[in-house]
């Protein structure tokens, strides 16, 4: 965590003081830990399967395919992205093309993409429904999302508990954890919001996008800040 003192907390700390309430903000980073400054993109860590992005290696990417396409290894060449469907309809890969959404061809990282794009809307109810529908529901990936949509649906206590199930799989699944000190922030629980954070910090080895959300959240929640959105 110490490695975080560095010139980022400086401009960061300069930042804060410019604001109306940098007195505030000040004087929370240097009690909890350090921070660098980064806009608030939900679910931007993981693409919609569920996957890091910033460890996922792409084949396609090699293939050279051009914008709004990918590489296919079913058709050995790029075919273009299909990004919506029509209502009722959801995108099977291994299919390359829109599937009934009660389709039994629908893989597991089919219905995990659904729900991810239904997320995305704020269709929490809806998402649950195809997470419900995993073959495989015991997947950190797949426990995280079903606490992420029940935490905004309201019912915080039984999201914490999804979280808790996903880091009993993965200890070192940083984005459940940067869910999980949310929600505690929504039960007024900074303390144990801090300790997310800073398992988060050392699990990273250093500032990590889901460290800097989760202290973003946590700032914002004891400045009294409105704006944020998670």
């Amino acid at each position: 965590m110490r490695r975080c003192e560095d010139a980022g907390l400086k401009q960061f700390i300069g930042q804060s003081v410019a604001v109306g309430s940098g007195a505030m903000l000040l004087g929370f980073m240097l009690t909890v830990a350090p921070a660098f400054a980064v806009e608030e993109i939900p679910y931007s860590d993981v693409d919609r399967y569920g996957q890091s992005k910033s460890k996922k290696k792409k084949a396609d990417q090699a293939k050279n395919c051009p914008k709004g396409s990918q590489y296919s290894k079913q058709r050995g060449g790029c075919v273009k992205l299909k990004t919506s469907c029509a209502s009722g309809q959801v995108w099977g890969g291994d299919a390359e093309a829109c599937l009934d959404g009660k389709s039994a061809a629908l893989t597991d990282d089919d219905l995990y993409a659904a729900a991810y794009d239904l997320r995305q809307e704020g269709q929490y109810a809806e998402a649950l429904q195809f997470l419900f529908r995993i073959k495989d529901g015991q997947q950190p990936r797949v426990l995280n999302s079903t606490g992420h949509s029940t935490r905004k649906l309201g019912d915080i206590d039984k999201g914490i508990e999804y979280y808790h199930q996903a880091l009993t799989i993965d200890p070192n699944y940083t984005k459940a954890r940067q869910y999980l000190g949310e929600a505690y922030l929504l039960k007024d629980d900074v303390a144990k919001a801090k300790e997310q954070m800073v398992e988060i910090g050392e699990r990273c080895g250093g500032p990590c996008e889901d460290y800097e959300l989760l202290v973003n959240a946590i700032a914002a929640h004891v400045t009294g800040e409105k704006t944020i959105s998670w």
